[in-house]
């Protein structure tokens, strides 16, 4: 994965990485791109995949819309330690279009040759991945494991942040503070924020291995207003529908992340745990996948579980048999509570190019839809407990 991993920090280094052409320059461009065209069959009649955060339910078996992205990403270095970065993406939304973003629309300053302050529009630094989470090429998989990489959708940082990279020894040690806020559309109608965010994140490399801890709190808001929702919440009192959507709650989020890489073995784990006093419930996910390379090929395994440790409302909290009913199926529907077991391969057919094909079993929990929504009517009930599996197949290209 170290290959991988290289690639993606050409793209994220562009502002401070100057044209071949003008490395003497004062002002100097860089242009990358990253592209993947991926499809997903899911084998279920009655639950469709999504991914938490990324693109709406397709609505129908065969699925284009979890995994293909294009991204288009502009560097540019004034002077020593100006820089500027714009990196544009489409993707399908959770409103189910493909509009373009700006994932990164930032500007840096070097206070220092170990010390970087940006501000703009930045990378949510939840995950040990989050760098890469648009850039497939640089990973193993067609997909980071959704048991974790599901716990939090907010990918987007309007904010600042600080870069301490330093090295102590042999190791090479990062340390990364950030503020601010992010939104997120809510898959149906709706909006989620996070407000007053503060987060620290340390990485410490070390001959073949990398760790990674998280840790970030924030002010929570999920305000939905799907038609379905608003059909399920009517019974229900008033001090309960404030429990379902509202603003104020107190959200917290952590991750532990490990990687080795020798150029042969890669061995990438991931745990992380989301907490919500409202609005969402509060889960944990783990995953340990192991991949071999045999020359352009590289099979790979990888064993994920998610579990629900609060429910998004107490079941005991209604007081007659519709709202218990009605409590039950919106838990149902916000639990993603899963495990999986993934095999597949990746196949480098160029230096910048690689085809991907894995197989997921994935088994939901009692009371948990994990991650897919029901075909219709998303608070169906009965919809648990289910074996589903899933086909992908990707294309990742950067240039």
């Amino acid at each position: 994965m170290k290959s991988h991993r290289l690639a993606m920090l050409a793209l994220a280094a562009l502002p401070a990485l100057p044209l071949t052409a003008a490395a003497e320059a004062e002002v100097a461009w860089q242009f990358s791109g990253f592209a993947t065209a991926g499809v997903v069959y899911t084998d279920s009649d009655r639950l469709e995949f999504a991914r938490i955060g990324i693109d709406a339910p397709g609505g129908n078996k065969v699925d284009f819309g979890p995994d293909s992205v294009l991204g288009l990403q502009a560097g540019l270095r004034l002077g020593d330690r100006n820089a500027a970065v714009l990196q544009l993406v489409t993707r399908e939304t959770q409103r189910g279009d493909y509009d373009p973003r700006a994932a990164l629309a930032f500007l840096s300053h070097a206070l220092t040759d170990e010390l970087t302050l940006r501000a703009g529009r930045l990378r949510s630094p939840f995950f040990m991945l989050s760098d890469t989470a648009d850039i497939n090429y640089s990973q193993m998989w067609v997909r980071p494991p959704v048991e974790v990489y599901g716990l939090n959708p907010f990918a987007d940082l309007d904010g600042i942040d600080l870069l301490y990279r330093t090295r102590i020894g042999n190791s090479f040690v990062e340390l990364h503070p950030y503020a601010g806020r992010s939104r997120v559309p809510v898959i149906g109608g709706g909006r989620a924020r996070l407000d007053d965010l503060l987060g620290l994140r340390l990485t410490v490399e070390t001959g073949r291995l990398s760790l990674s801890a998280g840790y970030a709190r924030a002010n929570l808001a999920v305000n939905r207003t799907s038609s379905e929702y608003r059909a399920l919440v009517a019974p229900l009192p008033p001090a309960l529908q404030a429990q379902l959507s509202g603003t104020g709650a107190d959200a917290t989020f952590s991750s532990l992340g490990l990687q080795w890489d020798d150029g042969r073995w890669l061995v990438s784990a991931e745990l992380a745990r989301s907490t919500a006093n409202a609005f969402a419930n509060s889960s944990t996910g783990a995953y340990l996948a192991v991949g071999r390379r045999f020359g352009s090929l590289t099979p790979y395994l990888s064993l994920a579980r998610q579990w629900q440790d609060e429910p998004l409302v107490d079941p005991a909290a209604g007081n007659t048999p519709t709202e218990l009913a009605l409590i039950d199926g919106f838990n149902r529907s916000r639990n993603q509570a899963q495990r999986s077991i993934t095999a597949g391969l990746r196949w480098d057919v160029r230096r910048n190019t690689a085809i991907k094909a894995e197989l997921a079993h994935v088994r939901t929990d009692s009371g948990a839809y994990g991650t897919f929504i029901a075909r219709g009517n998303p608070f169906a009930p009965g919809l648990d407990r289910q074996s589903i599996n899933l086909m992908s197949i990707s294309i990742d290209v950067v240039f």
